[in-house]
């Protein structure tokens, strides 16, 4: 069951992360050409700028769980099989206690701008920041996935 949760939540991002990243280069196609021909569209720059965000903070949950970040493990490669589980649990649990502050701080940053708006397009300020604990929320239960699959020599350890 929690496979197939997760490959839904994975279909889930990826559809988001497609969406943002074509809409992203539309936007920015239209900009383009939009001074090209010495026309600003107004709002563009703001628009494509909300996109970058939403797209860096969903694709970051969804690397999580293909496990493409970046790691070192040379040094936990070394040390035995025991030893390496209990790595391996050490920094999923500092994994989760990062994302736990980005999900506590980033939902209250989110409720304190909504009253702010974007100076071009008058959207909610909050929109720009609501991606934060949504991408918190997946990475968590990412790691708890993760958390439970034992990491092979070679493998990242997060």
């Amino acid at each position: 069951m929690l496979t197939k949760v997760t490959e839904k939540l994975v279909k889930l991002l990826s559809i988001l992360c497609i969406i943002t990243i074509t809409a992203l280069t539309i936007i920015v196609l239209v900009q383009v050409f939009s001074r090209y021909i010495r026309y600003s569209l107004p709002g563009t720059e703001e628009l494509a700028r909300l996109l970058v965000v939403w797209l860096t903070f969903l694709g970051s949950s969804l690397a999580l769980h293909e496990k493409m970040h970046l790691s070192v493990s040379y040094f936990v490669n070394l040390a035995g099989q025991n030893m390496r589980q209990k790595i391996s649990w050490l920094v999923h649990g500092l994994m989760i206690l990062l994302f736990s502050i980005l999900l506590i701080y980033g939902f209250r940053l989110t409720i304190f701008t909504m009253g702010s708006s974007s100076s071009t397009l008058q959207l909610p300020m909050g929109l720009f920041y609501m991606v934060i604990p949504i991408s918190a929320i997946f990475s968590i239960y990412f790691i708890v996935v993760h958390m439970f699959e034992f990491p092979k020599k070679g493998e990242n350890t997060a």
